[in-house]
């Protein structure tokens, strides 16, 4: 049985430490394996950032939409199911809802309709429904794209995509205050204002469940997930 080599001093040790050092380093790929390891090392050491949502995000976020409405099962129905919305003058299209979910201008059959504040309430609850229907899509593409992503890649991404629903709030808000005289597109650009302030509250949610690590940040996404479905 071999015996521990003993050092007489820390010197020794210390010497005999950097000439192992040196011979792994000359072994093939042992450059890459330690820069592997600098990297995920510098991963876990990284800040992940944890933004606070403005008030105003906060007080629009718990707003209502559709919810306890007369409506609500619209919002449900088209959360679930793609489909036209048809009214007595107008179908509105999975296309339609697709442009009411960005900027202005919408497309003037629409924002034109002479019933438009009539029927505001049940296109308003449709519209919430196409928007779940979509990020719950989007979302769970993203989960699956994400899976075997360090945690590093995973704030980027995230502190990327809040900056940017960020600057598309603002808009938003501009767009609304821009066209109060004009009800249809101040009603379809404060809806688009007040659904992206609940995604600005779920993606800090998601940053601050990452500072736990990737495991409990894919737990919260499809724990939210489940709460529409």
């Amino acid at each position: 049985m071999s015996r521990r080599t003993k050092y007489r001093t820390q010197e020794e040790r210390k010497e005999a430490r950097r000439k192992q050092r040196a011979q792994r380093s000359l072994k093939p790929g042992a450059k890459e394996l330690r820069r592997e390891q600098n990297r995920r090392a510098y991963a876990k050491r990284k800040l992940i950032v944890v933004p606070e949502p403005s008030e105003i995000v906060q007080s629009l976020s718990s707003m209502e939409i559709s919810e306890d409405s007369p409506y609500e099962h619209l919002y449900i129905h088209y959360s679930i199911t793609a489909g036209p919305l048809k009214l007595p003058e107008l179908t509105l299209t999975e296309a339609d809802f697709e442009d009411l979910i960005g900027h202005p201008p919408y497309p003037p059959h629409v924002i034109g309709l002479p019933s438009f504040e009539k029927d505001w309430p049940i296109i308003s609850a449709a519209f919430h429904g196409y928007a779940t229907r979509k990020f719950v899509s989007e979302q769970t593409k993203w989960i699956d794209d994400a899976a075997g992503c360090d945690r590093a890649s995973l704030s980027s991404e995230l502190t990327k995509l809040y900056r940017h629903l960020t600057e598309e709030w603002d808009q938003f808000g501009d767009e609304t205050r821009a066209h109060g005289d004009h009800l249809p597109t101040e009603f379809i650009a404060f809806q688009n204002r007040l659904w992206l302030s609940r995604r600005l509250m779920w993606l800090a949610d998601d940053l601050k469940s990452l500072v736990e690590g990737t495991d409990t940040l894919f737990v919260t996404m499809r724990t939210r997930l489940r709460h529409f479905q």
